[in-house]
C-alpha cells in the first residue's frame, strides 16, 4: 500500500443551496444529492480510506521502485560502451610527422594593424595625501593594542605562550589585531629649499693652469709590450745649426725616370709645397725629344720620376708637358705632382655616402683609403688635431674624392694634410701646433740663424685682434664659443659653421686655429741654402715652427710655403725659399 491511513484533506463545503449542509459526507435528500456533488454512492471499500484513491492493485505491492534488476542476458551483453581497439591502431606512436619544413618555422610578428588602445584610458588614480595631519607612529599603535592583564574578574594569563582554545570550549576569544588603514603622508613635507648662487670659496687660492707641455726632452726608452694604449712622445728640441764664417755646400741634383732610373737632362727645376696643398709640385725644362719621349705618358698611364737634391728625395707623377721649338732648338716643360695626387681628381673617382652608424673622424679618414695602398698617419694623442665622434647620418657628402674628404676632415678640426715626398703616405697635422700666444714657450721644429740667410723680404698684413670665436655644427653637432683665457671675448672672429663639427674637442681646436689667424702679423720671405739631411736646419716643410735668430732680435714664425730651385742637373746652385708667418703679439 502507498498509504495506510490518509486523513481527509477536505474542509467544509461551500453552500450550493439555500439550506446549509451539516456534513460533507452525510446522506442528503434525494433532491440535493444530485445537485451537491457529481459523485455517487461510495463503495464499502472507500469508507475506511477516506480518500478518492482506490486500492493499489496486488501486482504493485511487491515493487519498491520503478527499477528492476537487469536480466542475466542483458548484463552479459552490455558490459560497457567501449570495445577493444583494433590491433592495427597499436602501431601508431604519434600523430606528428616531418611534414613541417624549416622554412615554415619562421615566425613573423606583425603589428599592423596596431593593437587597440583599450588600456590607454586606464591610469592609476592618485589622491592627495595627508600632508599636514598628525604623524602616524606604528610602534605606539601596536603598544596600544597589546593586552595587559589586570585585576578584573576575567583575567587571561597565557604563560608566555600563544593562545590556543580547547577542543570544544563554550566561548572563543579572538585576539587578532588589524591596524586601520592610514593615509599616506610624505616624509619631510614641511622642509623647504631655497636656491641661490653658490658661494665662492678660496678665490685667492686659485691656480691658473695652462696646457701641459713636456719639459724633459730625453725619452726614457722603456717599451711596454703589454700596453696598447696611447703613448706620450717627448718631442726633442731642434738641432742647433753650426755658425760658421763661410758655408760651402757641394750641391747634388739628379732627375731619373722610374723604374729603370734613366737619367734626364733637365734644368730650371722647381719643387714647392704650401700649407693648404696636399701634394708637392714639380716643374722642369727638358732638352730635346729624346728626353721628352722618356717621360711622355703612354697606354700604361703617366710616368714617374725621382728627384734627389742634397739627399732629399721626391717622387713625382708627370701629369702634363708643353713645348716650344725652332730650328735646332727644342725646349719642353714638364709638370708633375707627388703620389698623393692619385687620391684626387682626375685619378680618383668622386663618390657620395652617408654613415649609418657612429664612427670617429680618424676612422672616417681611414675608410677613404680602403682598398688602396696609401697609409694615413693621424696622431690624435700627441700631435693632433684631436679625434671626435660623428653620429649616424652626420658624416655625409656628395661627389667628393677621397683626398677632398680627408682634407675637409682635417680642416674641420683646424688641421692640414701633409703629403709624403717619396711614398704613398699622408699625415694629418694641426695648422698651429701651439697657439700663437704660446709660441715663446713652444718647442720649435727648426732653428734658422741669420748667418745662413742670403736674402729676405717682408709684407705687413694686419688683422683684427680676435679673442673669441663661435664654432657650431649645422644639422648635427655642438656649439662651442671658444674664448682666449684672460680676455673678455669682446672681439669675436667670424663664426664657423660645419656639419661635421659634432664634438667639443673638434670645435675647440677649430676655434683656436681661427683665433691664431688674427692680430698684427707679417709674411716674411727668407732665402737660404738647402742643407743635407744630417745638417741643420735641412729641409723646412710647411706647418713647421721656426725660430729665426736675427741680428737684432729672435722671433718665431710658422712656415706657410717652401720652394726649392735648382738651375740644372749635377753640381748646381740650389736655393730654398721659405714663407713665414710672424705674429707681433704678447707670447709670440
Amino acid at each position: 500500500m502507498i498509504a495506510t491511513e490518509v486523513d481527509a484533506g477536505w474542509r467544509t463545503a461551500r453552500q450550493v443551496s439555500a439550506r446549509p449542509a451539516a456534513s460533507a459526507w452525510s446522506r442528503k435528500p434525494e433532491r440535493s444529492l444530485n445537485r451537491a456533488s457529481a459523485w455517487g454512492d461510495a463503495q464499502p471499500t472507500e469508507k475506511t480510506t477516506r480518500t478518492d484513491w482506490a486500492a493499489v492493485p496486488a501486482l504493485d505491492q511487491g515493487q519498491t521502485g520503478r527499477w528492476e534488476s537487469a536480466s542475466p542476458t542483458d548484463g552479459g551483453s552490455v558490459a560497457a560502451g567501449f570495445v577493444q581497439v583494433p590491433s592495427k591502431d597499436l602501431g601508431l606512436a604519434g600523430a606528428w610527422d616531418h611534414s613541417i619544413r624549416p622554412a615554415d618555422w619562421r615566425v613573423t610578428v606583425s603589428y599592423n594593424p596596431a593593437p587597440a588602445k583599450k588600456d590607454a584610458s586606464t591610469a592609476p588614480r592618485y589622491q592627495r595625501v595627508d600632508e599636514y595631519g598628525p604623524r602616524y607612529d606604528a610602534a605606539l599603535e601596536v603598544g596600544r593594542s597589546l593586552y595587559v592583564p589586570g585585576n578584573g574578574p576575567l583575567v587571561f594569563n597565557f604563560g608566555d605562550e600563544r593562545y590556543a582554545p580547547s577542543n570544544s570550549p563554550s566561548v572563543f576569544f579572538d585576539f587578532r589585531y588589524v591596524p586601520p588603514a592610514r593615509v599616506i603622508q610624505p616624509v619631510d613635507s614641511g622642509a623647504a629649499f631655497s636656491w641661490r648662487p653658490a658661494r665662492q670659496v678660496g678665490i685667492p687660492m686659485q691656480l691658473l693652469w695652462g696646457r701641459g707641455r713636456p719639459l724633459d726632452p730625453i725619452p726614457t726608452g722603456i717599451d711596454y709590450p703589454d700596453y696598447t694604449g696611447p703613448i706620450t712622445i717627448i718631442v726633442p728640441p731642434p738641432a742647433e745649426p753650426d755658425i760658421l764664417e763661410t758655408y760651402m755646400i757641394a750641391n747634388s741634383v739628379s732627375l731619373a725616370v722610374l723604374p729603370d732610373r734613366t737619367p734626364l737632362d733637365a734644368t730650371g727645376i722647381r719643387v714647392g709645397l704650401d700649407i693648404d696643398s696636399f701634394a708637392w709640385t714639380l716643374s722642369a725644362n727638358l732638352f730635346g725629344r729624346t728626353s721628352l719621349a722618356q717621360v711622355r705618358p703612354d697606354a700604361n698611364g703617366p710616368k714617374e720620376v725621382e728627384l734627389t737634391i742634397n739627399g732629399h728625395t721626391w717622387v713625382f707623377i708627370v701629369e702634363r708637358y708643353s713645348g716650344t721649338g725652332k730650328l735646332a732648338d727644342e725646349r719642353y716643360t714638364i709638370t708633375g705632382v707627388s703620389q698623393t695626387q692619385l687620391l684626387a681628381k682626375p685619378y680618383a673617382p668622386a663618390r657620395s655616402q652617408s654613415n649609418t652608424v657612429p664612427l670617429n673622424a680618424q676612422q672616417a679618414a681611414e675608410l677613404e683609403l680602403q682598398y688602396t695602398d696609401f697609409i694615413l698617419h693621424w696622431d690624435t694623442w700627441n700631435a693632433g688635431p684631436p679625434d671626435w665622434t660623428l653620429p649616424a647620418g652626420a658624416f655625409s657628402y656628395e661627389s667628393k674624392t677621397p683626398m677632398e674628404v680627408i682634407a675637409e676632415l682635417a680642416e674641420t678640426a683646424g688641421g692640414i694634410v701633409s703629403p709624403s715626398r717619396n711614398s704613398r703616405e699622408l699625415t694629418v697635422l694641426p695648422r698651429y701646433k701651439q697657439p700663437v700666444w704660446q709660441w715663446s714657450s713652444a718647442i720649435m721644429d727648426r732653428i734658422i740663424p741669420a748667418n745662413i740667410v742670403a736674402s729676405w723680404g717682408s709684407e705687413w698684413q694686419p688683422q683684427p685682434e680676435w679673442n673669441s670665436c663661435y664654432v657650431s655644427g649645422t644639422n648635427h653637432g655642438v656649439s662651442v664659443n671658444v674664448r682666449r683665457a684672460g680676455t673678455a671675448g669682446d672681439e669675436p672672429a667670424p663664426d664657423v659653421f660645419h656639419d661635421w663639427i659634432t664634438g667639443e674637442q673638434a670645435g675647440r681646436a677649430r676655434g683656436i686655429a681661427e683665433l691664431c689667424k688674427g692680430g698684427n702679423q707679417e709674411i716674411i720671405t727668407l732665402d737660404l741654402p738647402l742643407f743635407p739631411q744630417q745638417t741643420a736646419p735641412g729641409l723646412v716643410e710647411p706647418a713647421m715652427l721656426c725660430e729665426v735668430r736675427d741680428i737684432e732680435e729672435t722671433w718665431r714664425g710658422l712656415c706657410l710655403a717652401t720652394e726649392i730651385t735648382a738651375e740644372g742637373i749635377g753640381a748646381s746652385r740650389v736655393k730654398q725659399t721659405l714663407k713665414l708667418e710672424r705674429h707681433h703679439r704678447e707670447g709670440a
